[in-house]
């Protein structure tokens, strides 16, 4: 029986074809960026649908196509794109101070510091970049929305995180259809600045390399649930949360249910993308979030 069970996997592993991934960061530029294409799914629903300069505004700034390993130049944001990002920050900042762990308000204030982030307009990736390239060596590279799991993994794996440069229509402000930049700049760039951030987003990554497609499932719940929408002590680490006013209160004044982490629990999660989440799971630490979640990839 043992026997029989040996040559039905070795004749599998011969008609198997290998998973390709890429083996460098230049590599990456031949991945899938292709993104989901929500306005449509939306339609009249949009934020914006009928604001026709800003609907020209955003498809202009979903169609490019950034080498990982080349700068990103400048984007253009017109003068509304900057008041969003006025309206928001203040307020997000003033949240963050409150409810942020440690480590994403200590890197928050140096951005503040150097005036990569000021409130008054969208920072701009190249100058996030070189300062993220001398924390951490992690760099944004703009996409058109939101990728498959899989060649958003393969970036991290890379330390390179694709990201969104467009900002959400003034009229809704503080709810986001999509994630944008404000998701991306407030609620992930402060904490990718840190090096045990940067090595526990990296090695979710690296365990994408070549994954089946259930392994890929899998990885991406654990990081939508740790690096998204973690919780560490009584503070809160997720971006998801972090970029979300609304999603920071109901956090932080403890409206939702918190439980300790749990990768059985966390792999029958459901993903809640269009409200609250009702359910969030964390750890005592960053580093105690970051042993759960490599004993996770591993198994």
């Amino acid at each position: 029986m043992a026997m029989k069970s040996l040559l039905l996997n070795q004749t599998k592993q011969l008609f198997t074809k290998p998973i390709w991934y890429p083996r460098s960061r230049r590599d990456l530029d031949c991945i899938d960026k292709s993104h989901r294409n929500i306005i449509d799914d939306l339609g009249n629903s949009y934020p914006g649908s009928n604001d026709i300069d800003y609907m020209n505004w955003l498809s202009s700034m979903r169609n490019y196509d950034t080498p990982a390993d080349s700068d990103v130049p400048d984007a253009y944001y017109p003068e509304q794109a900057n008041k969003t990002w006025n309206i928001l920050y203040g307020k997000l900042k003033e949240l963050h101070s409150l409810y942020a762990c440690d480590e994403h308000n200590q890197n928050l204030i140096e951005l503040e510091n150097k005036n990569i982030y000021t409130e008054n307009e969208v920072p701009q990736f190249s100058k996030v970049n070189n300062w993220l390239n001398s924390k951490t060596g992690f760099k944004l590279v703009p996409v058109g929305g939101m990728i498959n799991a899989r060649s958003f993994l393969y970036g991290l794996a890379y330390r390179v995180f694709f990201a969104s440069r467009y900002i959400r229509h003034i009229s809704s402000p503080f709810y986001a259809v999509e994630p944008d930049v404000v998701h991306d700049l407030m609620g992930h760039v402060p904490l990718f600045a840190n090096e045990e951030m940067a090595e526990f987003s990296q090695e979710i990554g690296k365990k994408s390399l070549g994954a089946s497609d259930e392994k890929i499932d899998q990885l991406a719940k654990i990081y939508y649930y740790s690096v998204e929408f973690g919780v560490i002590g009584e503070k809160i680490l997720g971006a998801g949360i972090l970029s979300s006013s609304g999603e920071i209160i109901n956090v932080g004044e403890k409206k939702c249910k918190v439980e300790p982490w749990e990768l059985k629990k966390v792999l029958n999660m459901d993903y809640v993308l269009h409200d609250f989440q009702p359910l969030l799971f964390k750890a005592n630490s960053l580093t105690e979030m970051k042993k759960f979640v490599f004993e996770a990839v591993e198994s």
